[in-house]
């Protein structure tokens, strides 16, 4: 690839530094979120001292602690239902618009963005009105949900990804957006934790709440001020009859029934060489890879609280550091592996025993010493997503891929609620003598995608249209020609 040919993948990739933007804005509020919910039951429902609510997390072992904490499972449950849920019903049909309308693209990006803004005003309303129950919480993510969140936002970035992507930069590119995610986790998760510890930006509040919510209504202000003002790079085949269509006539033609049969006919039809089977235990191998890394989400600040004894602040320190690793690992691992030569159900593999390391090291070891470890030993773990993801863009043809991404997202947020609802469950009903039996469970459920990845990998690696192993001739020429088009796009 040239110096022209580079820039010119740059423009095409620049669509997807707004997930950044976007996960910034959104974990940047979701920690303070579940602590201002702890406060309310601490102080409104449990009626406790304000001293010790504000420390109650150095009680590991009193019952209203363990009260505060299962109480917030509920809520972390109940949350990722409320986000998650609608986004998953509308997610089915915006793939097919997104697949056939590929010029509404920018809209499928922006309306996130309002949504989050709308959420943010919503989550200010609460704050001020401390009194009113913590499930109103709850309520205040409703214009994120409908607006399809995360969900529809990163299922137009993915699909994106197959329109004019050199095919051996596939993986570069998904590696990439997984370091995006990483980075966004990383930057956010510091970056609340210091903005709460300064003193309140607005007087009578117990902690700065507030300075976060604004912070965030900020980043969703200026993603959604980027997003209108950019224009995309790349290119899609365009259909005339689809082109002219009124958006009345968009509407009435993608929100049908008719489309949710489109979607699991889309899974299920015959391909060759085993394609279908591929296909299904590929988008659950991903499903389970996202929602294991997702879904501790539900538990991740409550089991540092009562394993650790951390505070919000000590929390967010370390959990800082602890993301390094896996920052640099996502970023680096897919291109050195690939350029080592291994195939992406290789690096499947790899990343899938690192992702089973990540949570089972961290399930054994109850100590500080153990959490490191487990960040470190399993640093490599959201490369086994990257890799999957991969493998199913050479295992589909590319006009099915705005619609099989867009499944695969929607399973991923499936799977995802359902992850939640275990973690929750299992680590309420351990809290007491056994909080690492639900990390040890994750890391059996990996056994999965690592069980996948090594079928394709001994026993259908030759019908895998996958780079130096099968018709390698053909792969360097799609690549050479797709890299010819790259040249072409006006940066």
């Amino acid at each position: 690839m040239n110096i022209k040919s580079f820039f010119s993948y740059l423009n095409l990739t620049k669509f997807d530094y707004l997930t950044c933007i976007f996960a910034c804005a959104f974990i940047f509020q979701g920690l303070v979120v579940t602590q201002l919910m702890e406060d309310k039951v601490c102080l409104n429902d449990l009626k406790l001292d304000p001293d010790f609510c504000r420390n109650f997390a150095s009680h590991a072992n009193s019952s209203e602690t363990q009260e505060i904490l299962r109480t917030a499972n509920s809520f972390k449950r109940w949350q990722n239902f409320v986000t998650n849920a609608p986004s998953l019903v509308v997610s089915i049909f915006m793939g097919y618009w997104l697949g056939n309308y590929p010029k509404y693209f920018k809209l499928m990006m922006i309306v996130p963005f309002i949504g989050g803004i709308g959420m943010i005003i919503l989550l200010l309303i609460n704050l001020f009105a401390f009194k009113t129950p913590w499930w109103g919480l709850l309520v205040a993510y409703s214009p994120y949900s409908l607006s399809g969140g995360t969900t529809l936002l990163f299922s137009a970035v993915y699909t994106s990804t197959t329109w004019g992507t050199p095919s051996h930069l596939v993986i570069v590119r998904f590696g990439v957006l997984e370091f995006l995610a990483k980075m966004s986790m990383l930057s956010s998760s510091y970056a609340s934790g210091k903005v709460l510890a300064m003193s309140p930006w607005i007087s009578g509040q117990s902690k700065n709440y507030v300075g976060v919510l604004i912070v965030s209504m900020a980043l969703y202000l200026f993603g959604l001020l980027v997003t209108i003002l950019m224009k995309p790079a790349f290119t899609y085949e365009k259909k005339p009859e689809k082109e002219n269509a009124t958006l009345s006539q968009i509407v009435s033609d993608v929100f049908r029934i008719s489309r949710v049969k489109e979607c699991i006919f889309l899974i299920t039809k015959q391909r060759p060489n085993q394609g279908r089977l591929r296909l299904i235990l590929l988008l659950t191998s991903g499903a389970i890879c996202n929602a294991s890394i997702s879904g501790e989400d539900g538990i991740a600040y409550q089991f540092a609280q009562r394993v650790y004894g951390l505070t919000e602040d000590a929390y967010t320190s370390m959990l800082t550091l602890v993301y390094i690793p896996p920052t640099i690992a996502t970023s680096i691992a897919p291109s050195i592996l690939k350029y080592l030569g291994l195939s992406d159900s290789s690096i499947a593999i790899f990343g899938s025993l690192s992702l089973a390391a990540f949570f089972t090291i961290r399930g054994l070891f109850l100590s500080i010493r153990g959490y490191i470890a487990g960040y470190v030993i399993g640093s490599c773990g959201r490369i086994a997503s990257v890799a999957i993801r991969s493998l199913i863009v050479f295992t589909i043809p590319s006009n099915e891929s705005a619609q099989v991404f867009t499944i695969s997202t929607a399973l991923e947020t499936l799977f995802g609620l359902g992850a939640v609802f275990l973690y929750t469950t299992i680590f309420s009903a351990t809290i007491a003598d056994h909080p690492g039996v639900v990390m040890v469970c994750v890391g059996a459920a990996v056994l999965y995608p690592l069980s996948v990845s090594c079928w394709i990998r001994l026993v259908q690696s030759k019908s895998i249209v996958d780079a130096p192993e099968v018709n390698l001739g053909s792969k360097l020429s799609i690549s050479e020609d797709k890299e010819a088009n790259l040249s072409n796009i006006a940066v």
